[in-house]
Parts: structure tokens; sequence; C-alpha cells
């Protein structure tokens, strides 16, 4: 359906106490002439001279809550809602920015809206308590871009408009989403005229581009030939910027994430780049399966522009080269925003160099202008081309840690820091010596704002300083210790594998009808010399954040296939032993395919002999990223099981292109099945699924009769594994459960181990 593009609603509430403000949004976004001629130069810069018809927005004011209220409540008895709101956060006397989106949201729950904020008085945690931080809001710092206000009005506008032109009341899942993309290519029209371009990607691997928006032809692109390209990604992303695309794209796959954002280059129909920013946000089902991702790209070339403009016009440290305090503190504010839309986490470091004043009245100026330049090229080697670097003035220095996964990240680089600026140095004959001392603040969705961020950091210097100097230290003394203990228990995990202090238990795998032992899981545990026997969860993800997950995943898998050897040899061996794999042992391609064939090889097992587990996330990510690790290691004859099955993902179509040979039912789903036919009728629908495609079914976390029974009621050979058999046991009790063949299970230990809480085997300790 054609529908001309003056269609949609663009009615826009601006609540703010102020009335300049009030006048400064009908100058962006309203009729008058003074509009036209203020977005003339800046619609000239995003579209060269090419004419571009402009629609205007209706806007109406508002100057507290309680009016507002009343103007929403007014527009929906006449039939006439507004699309969105721009409301300021501070409004005295009056109810505040937060309490205004409530009382609205309770009569409007379909009001899209921009919360305006300068300095908030709330954290965003606290903000996320008291509202739901979904795709209906945004936050618009201050002080604001006039472009950025133009484009947040036309697609939160857009977005109310499709959302309510989408009456999507099917029952069949893919029925759902080619209504609501058939909607979506209704709308096209509204939003052709819009700088911003709004696609959707199907929420399974390998997350296909469903719906693009007409202004894509924009950038010189069809979108018809978009869609219908598999290699849509590596057709508009550079190269250099594929990795940093794949990070954003593996946090918006996290279970937990509201979304993401990141800055690549865009590439043009005529091979030029063009600078955009890129937001996903994933929509999930009740049961937290992945339903679609929505994404925003807005073009940034001419605020990157300016910036390298700015940069070159004496924003450097003359001295060193590095930026001023002036760049600092502006790229400090961006990257706190770019946080708050879903970037990755930065940190602040606040150094100081130790007693530098001594070097000054003893070897003179020169020489330390000498030691400050070579302290800013050690600084460089030390960090990223992405990190930014200033010299703050005099003998103090900042940087500014980007894709900063976790605080033991920014510790890491402290410690980089302070050995290689502890290292001799030569200046004009003279050998110096000199320390420094660090005070870092790591961003967190509870960071105020960015000046405090700098302040907390300054703090943290002056701690360091005052326990001695040479040290860093965090903004609180229980994040040092936090650091503190992650560093040792890493370098503790890395002398472990030296020392072979770890071992492997055994989680058997059982036919359900008959207990028969049919495989074996290996999984890692730790004899730790302080704190005893740890289980997998309190050190694997410490293993993937320090990258020692690789040295592990060897270390088991080398353990797994000599002790499959060795039960081999006394002819007790089980049909297959099950290792996990990890996304870190994946993208270390080729090398893990030759360590599996060299490794088994050396122990005279055949590829048949081993399974790797692979959770449906990293299943995504590896899809994502287009590696062909787990195709090599099928052809090798290895064997491949999906963990956790069904808990990512709406469709399960993804599977028909991979060779798996088991999907494991997620506990999850066993423990509610006996109690929830929904959840009952999912399993049913894995295993008939899993049956038309010769993909084995193992459910996990098997602890009760009623459990096996339900799972046996779908007349499908069935494996399973849980405490209703066994718990993980050490390979001395495994060589006696291999021996007696089967596994009988006792109701007295049964009722026994759910009486003492024995938890089942985590599915997610080894898993990305």
């Amino acid at each position: 359906m054609n529908r001309p593009s003056n269609s949609g609603n663009r009615r826009i509430l601006v609540v703010d106490d102020t009335p300049a403000i009030h006048q400064d949004f009908c100058k962006i976004l309203g009729t008058g002439l003074d509009r036209e001629a203020a977005l003339a130069s800046a619609e000239a810069a995003l579209f060269g001279d090419a004419q571009v018809q402009r629609q205007a927005f209706e806007l109406d004011s508002a100057y507290q809550g309680q009016e507002a209220l009343a103007l929403v409540i007014a527009a929906l008895e006449q039939n006439r809602a507004y699309a969105m709101a721009f409301i300021d956060m501070r409004m005295p006397p009056g109810w505040d920015g937060l309490e205004t989106i409530e009382r609205l949201w309770q009569v409007d729950p379909q009001l899209q809206v921009a919360l305006c904020t300068a300095h908030s008085d709330y954290s965003w945690e606290q903000m996320a308590e008291r509202l739901d931080l979904g795709d209906r809001l945004l936050i618009l710092k201050k002080p604001f871009d006039t472009i950025e206000i133009r484009q947040m009005a036309s697609a939160l506008t857009v977005k109310w408009q499709m959302t309510r032109d989408a009456e999507l009341r099917m029952s069949n899942l893919e029925q759902a989403v080619e209504a609501r993309t058939q909607e979506l290519s209704d709308a096209n029209i509204i939003v052709q005229n819009s700088p911003t371009i709004l696609y959707r990607l199907r929420g399974e691997p390998s997350f296909p581009l469903m719906y693009i928006s007409h202004n894509i032809t924009k950038f010189g692109h069809d979108a018809a030939q978009l869609l219908a390209s598999p290699n849509w990604a590596q057709e508009l992303i550079h190269p250099d910027d594929q990795a940093m695309v794949d990070a954003a794209m593996a946090r918006v796959l996290e279970r937990d994430a509201q979304g993401a954002s990141i800055e690549f280059r865009l590439r043009t129909g005529d091979g030029a780049y063009r600078w955009v920013e890129n937001r996903y946000i994933p929509v999930r089902n009740k049961e937290g399966r992945l339903f679609e991702i929505e994404g925003i790209i807005l073009d940034i070339t001419e605020r990157k522009l300016a910036e390298e403009k700015i940069a070159l016009l004496a924003r450097t440290d003359g001295l060193t080269g590095l930026a001023n305090r002036a760049t600092f503190s502006e790229r400090l504010g961006q990257a706190f925003a770019a946080c708050q839309r879903g970037a990755t986490p930065f940190a602040i470091f606040y150094l100081d160099l130790d007693h530098f004043k001594q070097v000054n009245d003893t070897l003179g100026h020169p020489v330390g202008d000498l030691l400050l330049q070579q302290v800013s090229e050690r600084i460089k080697r030390c960090t990223r081309a992405s990190d930014v670097l200033a010299r703050l003035g005099g003998d103090e220095f900042a940087i500014l840690q980007m894709d900063m996964a976790e605080p033991a990240n920014a510790g890491a680089l402290a410690a980089k820091l302070q050995t290689s600026l502890a290292l001799p140095y030569s200046l004009n004959g003279n050998q110096v010596r000199i320390s420094a001392s660090i005070g870092i603040c790591p961003y967190s969705p509870s960071s105020a704002n960015a000046d405090a961020m700098l302040a907390q950091a300054d703090l943290a210097l002056y701690r360091s300083k005052d326990e001695g100097r040479n040290q860093y230290h965090f903004h609180s003394e229980d994040l040092d210790q936090q650091v503190l203990d992650r560093v040792t228990l890493a370098n503790d995990l890395r002398r472990a594998i030296e020392r072979d202090e770890l071992e492997l238990y055994y989680l058997p795998e059982v036919e359900l009808a008959s207990g028969r032992i049919l495989g074996m899981e290996a999984l890692a545990r730790w004899n730790h010399p302080e704190q005893g026997l740890l289980g997998a969860d309190a050190f694997i993800p410490i293993a993937e954040k320090t990258g020692t997950i690789v040295a592990l995943g060897h270390w088991v898998l080398e353990h797994a296939c000599r002790q499959m050897r060795l039960w081999r040899d006394k002819g007790m061996a089980p049909p297959v032993i099950t290792v996990n794999l990890s996304l870190a042992q994946i993208k270390s391609g080729d090398e893990l395919v030759r360590d599996v064939a060299d490794t088994l090889g050396k122990w005279g097992l055949a590829p048949s002999d081993l399974e790797f587990d692979v959770t449906e996330a990293t299943l995504a990510q590896t899809k994502w990223t287009r590696s062909d690790v787990l195709p090599q290691l099928r052809e090798l004859g290895v064997k491949i099981a999906i963990d956790d099955f069904g808990t990512e993902y709406s469709s399960f179509d993804y599977l028909k292109t991979y060779r798996v040979n088991h999907l494991k039912i997620a506990q999850s789903f066993i423990n509610a099945a006996t109690e929830d036919p929904d959840s009952a009728t999912t399993i049913r629908a894995i295993i008939n699924f899993a049956r038309e495609l010769g993909i084995g079914i193992v459910a996990e976390g098997v602890e009760t009769q009623e459990q096996r029974a339900l799972l046996m009621s779908t007349g499908s050979t069935t494996q399973g594994q849980g405490f209703f058999f066994s718990e993980a046991v050490d390979n001395r009790r495994a060589g006696e459960l291999l021996r007696q063949g089967r596994i009988v299970p006792s109701a007295q230990r049964v009722a026994a181990g759910a009486a003492s809480g024995i938890p089942q085997e985590p599915s997610e300790a080894w898993r990305e």
C-alpha cells in the first residue's frame, strides 16, 4: 500500500520548564522560514546540493509534567495521540523527568520518549528500576546538536507509526515475521527522506537482513539487492572495521544485553566510505529467545571531519604531540555518551610521574622535556591506536582506554605502563630512572557523568601517591580488591596448567530407557593449593577474559583423549567422550583443527570418538563471522553437539546448514516441563524437529523420574544426563560406572541429593 509521505504521525510534545528551550525546538523542528534557513547548511553537508523535501513536525508545549499529562490525555481522547515527547530531566517545582515519563506511560504506553538531561540526579541503575529502559526511551545529552534532534524526531515518530500500523496477531512465528516485514515495507515511503537508516535482522544465525529502509539509496545502494545478498554486511562495512562490528554484534547477542553502539565506515555505491554510527537493539520474546535485531544507522561523517579539523587547530600538546586537556575532555564526553547508548565501556587513567621535580632541579628543564617526550613514546607503545592519550600539563598524563571489557583489563594496562615507564632513560648522557603513580576509574552504568569520572580517577591517583607511589589504584577499595583477586587467580591458573593442578571430572550421558552409558562429558576442576577443589564456574570466566582459555582448552582435550585411551585399553571405553569448546578456541582457526588432529593421532583415537559441545551463542557468533572451523572439524570426522539448545533463538531453521550430531535440551526446559505445558510442548517440538533432520537428542539436568518419563513419552530414543543418574565424578568413579556399563538410578540417592541441594553442573561453566 502506497502512503503519502505526510501521512505519518509527526505530533511531538516538548516538556520543559524553560521557554527558550521550546523556542529552540520550534526553530529546529517547526515549519517557519527561520528553521528552514537554520537547517540549510546542515542539510547541504549531509546530502550535498540535492534538494530534499522536508517535512515539518507538529509541536505542542508543556512547561510542567502535570500539564504534559493533561495534554496527552486530551490528545488520546481526540484520537490524535502524540508520537513522541522530548522531556527535560529537571523541572522544579513539579514532577521531574522520570516521574513525568512514568505518569505519561501509564496513560499512553506507546509514547516514544527522548529524555533530555545534562546532570542527572539518578544513576542508570536507579533509572532502570523505575523505567522500562527499552526501545521506547532514548537519552539526549545537553548541549543539544541540531542534526541529532532532527534525526531523533524522525526516527522515533516513524517508529511510533510503524508500531501502530503493525497489528501482528499470528500464531506461527514465521507468519509473524513475514507480516512485520510487510508492514515495514509499507512504511518505507515515510522514512525515505529521513537521514536515518532503519533496518532489521532476523534473530537467528547467520542473522540475515530482512528489512532496510529505502533511503539506503542515499549511500548509493539498492535495498532489494542488499536484502537478496548473503554477504550484505561485508559489502557495507570497511574491512578494517569488521572486527569492531563483530565485537559489537557479540555484545548484542549476550542474553542480558540492552543494545550496543558502534562507529564504523560504511561503503558507498561508488566505493567511497562514510562514517556512520550504528545502534543495535535486540528484540526478545518473553522466554528470552532472540526474535530479531533492530538497527539505526546515522551518518556522522561531517562530525568526524569537524573533529579532525579541530584536532589540527592547536588541539595537541606542543611538547609531546599528544592530545591536550581540551581535546581529552571532549573525547571523554563523547566516550561517555557512547557508553550510555550501548558502546563498550572505557576506563580513565590519570598518571603522574613520581619525583619529576627532582629531575628538573638537578638536570635542568631541557632534560626534563626530553624525559616527558620519552615517557609519551612509551605510553604510546603500551596502548592501542583506539585509545586516547593526553598530556594534561606538567608531568600529568591521561589515557582513555577504549573497549575495556572489564576492570581487570584496566589493571593489566596499568601494570604494563608501570613496568615500561620504570625502565631506565638515557637523556643527553644522563641515566635517569623514574616511576609513575596511576589512578583509574572504569565506566559503569552508575557513573554520574564524565567530569565525575575524571574527578574519581584523580582521587585514585592521590591514593596511589599517599600509599607510597609507584603503584596504581582504582577509585574504590572494593574494586582494587576485586581486580587484585582476579589478576591473582588468572596468574595462579597459568601456573596451575603448567604444574598439572587441574583434573577432569566426568558427567555420564545415558540412554534414558535403559541407563546404558553412551558417553562421558569431560569437565575441568582445579585443585587450588589454598582454596581447595574449584568448579569450572570459579575460573573459566577468568580464563576467557585473560586469554588463558586456549591453553586450558588444549589441556582438557589432551587429558580427555588420554583418559579415553586408558579406558579403551581396559575394554570399557564409552562410545564417545565430549569436550566443551569455547569461542576463543574457535577463533584460533586452523590452529585448533591441527591441535585436534594431532591429539587424536597421538592417543590413537578415531575422530568419531570425540564430540565437541558448542553453545547456541557461540554458534551464532561463528556463523556471523563466517568461521569455517566447525565445518573443518566435521570434515575431520569429529562430532558436534549444540548445548543449551532452544534458549537463544526463536527459529531452528539455521540448523539445517550445520551437520550437528546432537542437540542438548537446556536444563531450564527440563525443569519446567513437568509443570508447564508450553515447555513440554517445546521439548516435543525440538525432539520432532531433530528426528526429521537425523539429529540425536541429549536432555540436560534430568533430576526426577517424572522428567525422565516425560522425555521417554516422546517415542524417540533420547539420551540424558543429570543427577537422576549421576553427578560429575572423578576418573576413578567414572571407571567404576563404565565397568558396570549402565546406571540404575537409586531412589535413595536421588532423594538425598535433592534434599542436600547438590547443584547440577552449570552448562554455562565453560561457555562464552
